[in-house]
């Protein structure tokens, strides 16, 4: 027989009946998510989910033994006007911001920015960014006479300036393709290249 969904019950924090639906994937679609699983995490750890306890429909609201320890740690959000506010959780930012809890997840693991907010939690710096800095080398753009003519802090940089796909750019740094032009010049990486016609490139 094929699986049949259960009934679950959205609860305050108190444990008061609130609403019940057809499934958990039909609450967290309610609530403005696509995925279950952080309410059926909830009714099984007796934690809350986007802010809300929940219990199956045919069994009681669980409640975790006293003295349980929690993971629950605070969430500051950093806006770009540096204005920065605090969550008590990672569902209650998520649901105050409208961010996705793995894009949350991502930026406070990565240093990134998720929807014009950057993240970290409560009593920590924020983590460093390698997404945009890590492997980022510069780029510079060489005329006939082998005199560099502009200078990139990246590849993706020197493709949006140039006007062409970022492909365009790796292709004319490629050494296999040495005499390859982009919009009239020859592209190397910075610590690549010698005017002398030496090699500098990197072992």
């Amino acid at each position: 027989m094929p699986n049949v969904p259960r009934k679950v019950v959205q609860c305050d924090r108190a444990g008061n009946d609130l609403r019940e639906f057809n499934s958990a994937k039909e609450a967290a679609l309610s609530l403005g998510f696509a995925l279950p699983n952080a309410i059926n995490k909830a009714i099984r750890h007796g934690n809350c989910a986007f802010g809300y306890r929940w219990r199956y429909a045919d069994m009681p609201l669980y409640i975790k033994p006293e003295g349980t320890p929690g993971k629950r740690r605070k969430i500051v959000a950093i806006a770009k006007d540096g204005t920065e506010t605090i969550f008590s959780s990672l569902s209650e930012t998520s649901r105050k911001l409208g961010v996705g809890l793995t894009a949350i997840e991502s930026a406070l693991l990565m240093g990134c920015e998720a929807k014009g907010y950057h993240f970290r939690y409560e009593g920590e710096t924020l983590a460093k960014s390698y997404k945009h800095e890590r492997h980022k080398r510069k780029v510079v753009a060489i005329n006939d006479e082998g005199k560099i003519v502009a200078e990139y802090s990246c590849a993706m940089e020197c493709a949006n300036s140039r006007g062409v796909i970022k492909a365009a750019v790796y292709r004319c740094l490629k050494e296999k393709d040495s005499k390859a032009k982009c919009k009239g010049h020859r592209l190397r990486y910075k610590d690549e290249y010698s005017p002398d016609g030496q090699s500098n490139k990197r072992i």
